[in-house]
C-alpha cells in the first residue's frame, strides 16, 4: 500500500483496522518486544524516540482521531492561518490543547464512523509526515515486519520462521477480536517464549528475558478492547469548538 505526500485520508486503513493494528504492537510492547507503541488509554501512542511522534484515540460514537508530528514535515509553520483543527465540533479540544501544549503537531485526521478526513492542505505543503510515521500500519505484513526488526530478528532466519507466526497471531487476534481471554492468554504465553529468547539472543537487549511477561499484555489487549467482550477506553466527543481555543503555527526548531 503506497502512501502520498502529502498524506491523504484514503491512505489509512479504516479506524478499526489502524486501532488494532496499533494496539496489537502496543500489546507486544508491554509483553517485552518495546517497538514504539504503547498504549497510555484512551490512546495508542507511538514514539520513534528520533522526535516524531502520533497518537490514535478513540472517541465515543464509533469516531476518532489521529494527531502526529514528523520533525522534517514543518511546511506547514510559514502558513498564515493554517489550522489543521479546522474540523468537526465533535474533535476532543482539550486532548488537542494539551497536545499543543506539550509539541506543535503536524497533522490531524479524523474518522466519522465511515471515512478518514483532513482540512485542505494549501500547495506549499509538500509533506505532512504521515507516510513517514504511519507505513508500517498499511498491512498486518509490515506490522509484523517493524516488531521483528525491533527485537533485532534478521528476516528469513530461522529465529524469524521461529517468532513470526506466534507474534503475527497476536496481530491476528487484535484484528478478528473475537478471541476469549483463555486464548489470548494462551496466545501471549507462547509469544513472550519466543520474546525472551529474542531479547537474550538480541546484542541490544532493551529488555532482560525475565522482564517479558504475559500478564500485563493481557491487560492492554482487554483495555484496548481486543478481547472478545470487552469494550474499548474512550473519550467523550467535543461539544463544538471553544471560543477562546486557538492554535498557531510556529517553527519546531
Amino acid at each position: 500500500m503506497e502512501f502520498h505526500t502529502p498524506g491523504r485520508p484514503d491512505d489509512l486503513p479504516p479506524f478499526e483496522t489502524l486501532w488494532a493494528r496499533a494496539s496489537a504492537l502496543s500489546v507486544l510492547e508491554a509483553a517485552g518486544a518495546e517497538n514504539g507503541h504503547e498504549y497510555v488509554g484512551p490512546f495508542v501512542h507511538h514514539d520513534d524516540s528520533g522526535g516524531n511522534e502520533w497518537r490514535l484515540t478513540r472517541l465515543e460514537g464509533g469516531r476518532g482521531v489521529l494527531v502526529g508530528a514528523d520533525h522534517e514535515c514543518d511546511d506547514h509553520s510559514s502558513v498564515e492561518g493554517f489550522d489543521p483543527y479546522a474540523g468537526p465540533d465533535w474533535l476532543p479540544w482539550d486532548l488537542l490543547a494539551e497536545l499543543e501544549d506539550d509539541r506543535e503537531q503536524g497533522f490531524a485526521y479524523w474518522w466519522d464512523g465511515a471515512r478518514w478526513d483532513r482540512i485542505d492542505y494549501p500547495d506549499i505543503i509538500g509533506n505532512d509526515g504521515l507516510n513517514l510515521l504511519l507505513k508500517h500500519l498499511a498491512t498486518r505484513e509490515s506490522a509484523l515486519s517493524r516488531v521483528m526488526q525491533h527485537l533485532d530478528v534478521p528476516s528469513g532466519s530461522d529465529a524469524w520462521d521461529e517468532g513470526a507466526p506466534r507474534l503475527d497471531r497476536v496481530l491476528q487476534l487484535a484484528e478478528e477480536r473475537t478471541g476469549t481471554e483463555e486464548q489470548w492468554r494462551a496466545v501471549l504465553d507462547d509469544a513472550v517464549v519466543f520474546i525472551a529468547k529474542a531479547q537474550a539472543d538480541s546484542e541490544y537487549r532493551f529488555r532482560e528475558p525475565d522482564e517479558c511477561e504475559a500478564a500485563p499484555a493481557l491487560e492492554v489487549a482487554e483495555r484496548c478492547g481486543l478481547i472478545a467482550g470487552t469494550s474499548p477506553e474512550e473519550l467523550p466527543a467535543g461539544k463544538g469548538r471553544p471560543d477562546d481555543w486557538s492554535w498557531t503555527p510556529r517553527p519546531r526548531w
